[in-house]
């Protein structure tokens, strides 16, 4: 449709034009300084039954920042506290993590040092005000002390050993040295002592971090399921052991690798327990990762260092050793060489010069024509050996048992034989068997034993 151009009409659409534009300008203008200036209410926007507990910006004098901060101090509040599993009667394990926070201040040992009747195997320096304040937090060394569940059952020889074996793995009985050789005889609970020094070192150390992370113990094939039910007894849940007693090559193999690839401060397996038989098998895996400790039960097989199991554990990488063997004393001072090498290397030279520096003059003191200055020579070097030894070898004897069992009475009472046992006796010795008098010398010997076995059957 054409407009018409007369002036009248032009001057009336320029009008309403101008018009219009100012309406929908002054109308846009006033909506958006509404959203602006009016505050955004959420709750329009929500289902009546959906409606918050408490409205955060309905509180009297309180900001953002003081929200957040008391909403911060809520939660820092809530995870001070130590996860507990919502279920009945449950242990986990001890080297699990738990949920919780980094703990603030001063550093603080596992258990408390100054509890009645507490084992603490290590006690830092006592520093000066000065020293304190100069020294970080975070380097400042803490108590290491055993587990009061295990302290409680603890004999005095074996808290003894504990702390013997503690010091000498931690290099503090000999610098640059971390193995011994625990000679306790039969019955002295030389495997509860090893429990409770493993446990330790899985859990404390000065520095506020596990000293180890993952242990060894190998033993005759008889005993790997002992070992791991003394663990069971006396930690209960608190560490999985890994024993392998038997299974396939490749099985063995696989658990073998997932035991020494494991990797950090809490690991899934940290004790592995393995016969010597399999440990020689398998070494080439066992090689292939350092190990933290390794604990060798009836160590008197290792007097042979020439053997193939005596290399493999040698080979392995550990530095810290223990040595369990009830009998440490062997036939010669070679094999006695063999197992304090193995424990601690090159604590008494290479086998060339503890045979020259030690054996030579000991064994030619002791000869029949050895001369006085022979025996005197011997025995100075039999005194300098037994103080080298002595400092990595504790022995105590089953005297130290006495205190603890009750005293011991032997009554030998005589039992009359049944009619029964009476008759057939008799009949024993009436018979062929008995009599040896046409027999010679040599078959009476072994008839005689034959006739002494029927008579116990006889007599029950």
């Amino acid at each position: 449709m054409r407009r018409s151009q007369a002036p009248s009409q032009r001057e009336l659409v320029g009008e309403k034009r101008q018009v219009g534009k100012t309406e929908l300008d002054d109308h846009r203008i006033k909506s958006k300084r509404q959203k602006l200036t009016a505050p955004f209410n959420h709750l329009e926007h929500l289902s009546p039954y959906r409606q918050p507990l408490t409205d955060v910006r309905a509180q009297v004098g309180s900001t953002d920042d003081s929200v957040s901060l008391s909403h911060e101090e809520f939660i820092r509040k809530i995870l001070s506290k130590p996860f507990k599993v919502p279920l009945p009667n449950y242990e986990g394990s001890g080297l699990g993590r738990v949920l919780g926070v980094r703990r603030q201040g001063a550093r603080q040992p596992l258990h408390s040092p100054y509890d009645e009747g507490a084992l603490v195997l290590y006690c830092p320096p006592e520093l000066s005000a000065h020293d304190q304040m100069k020294m970080d937090a975070e380097q400042v060394p803490v108590h290491v002390v055993v587990d009061p569940v295990l302290t409680r059952v603890l004999r005095p020889h074996q808290r003894e050993g504990v702390k013997f074996m503690y010091d000498c793995v931690t290099g503090n009985q000999i610098e640059n040295n971390y193995g011994c050789i625990m000679a306790d005889e039969m019955g002295l609970g030389k495997t509860l002592q090893c429990v409770a020094l493993v446990w330790t070192l899985l859990r404390q150390s000065p520095n506020f971090c596990p000293t180890v992370t993952k242990v060894i113990i190998v033993c005759p094939s008889s005993l790997v399921k002992n070992w791991q039910n003394e663990f069971n007894k006396w930690l209960s849940s608190k560490v999985t052991t890994l024993a392998i007693d038997s299974g396939s090559k490749s099985e063995i193999d696989r658990n073998i690798s997932h035991f020494m690839q494991q990797q950090g401060r809490r690991t899934q397996f940290p004790v592995l327990i393995i016969s010597y038989e399999t440990f020689r098998l398998h070494a080439s895996v066992l090689h292939k990762g350092e190990v933290g400790l390794i604990i060798c039960d009836e160590g008197h097989r290792l007097k042979n260092s020439e053997n193939q199991t005596y290399q493999a554990l040698t080979n392995l990488n550990a530095k810290r050793r223990i040595l369990l063997s009830g009998t440490p004393i062997q036939n010669d001072l070679l094999e006695y060489f063999s197992l304090l090498h193995f424990v601690n290397k090159g604590i008494l030279g290479t086998a060339q010069e503890f045979k020259r520096r030690f054996e030579t003059p000991i064994l030619r003191g002791r000869d029949a024509d050895a001369t006085d200055e022979d025996h005197k020579k011997g025995e100075e070097k039999l005194q300098e050996l037994l103080s080298i030894v002595n400092r990595c070898i504790i022995r105590r004897t089953q005297s130290l048992l006495t205190q603890y069992l009750p005293v011991k009475y032997e009554h030998v009472i005589c039992c009359q034989l049944t009619t029964l046992q009476k008759s057939l006796y008799q009949k024993f010795v009436s018979s062929q068997m008995a009599r040896c008098e046409n027999v010679d010398s040599n078959k009476t010997s072994s008839s005689s034993l034959s006739a002494i076995t029927q008579l116990k059957k006889l007599c029950n």
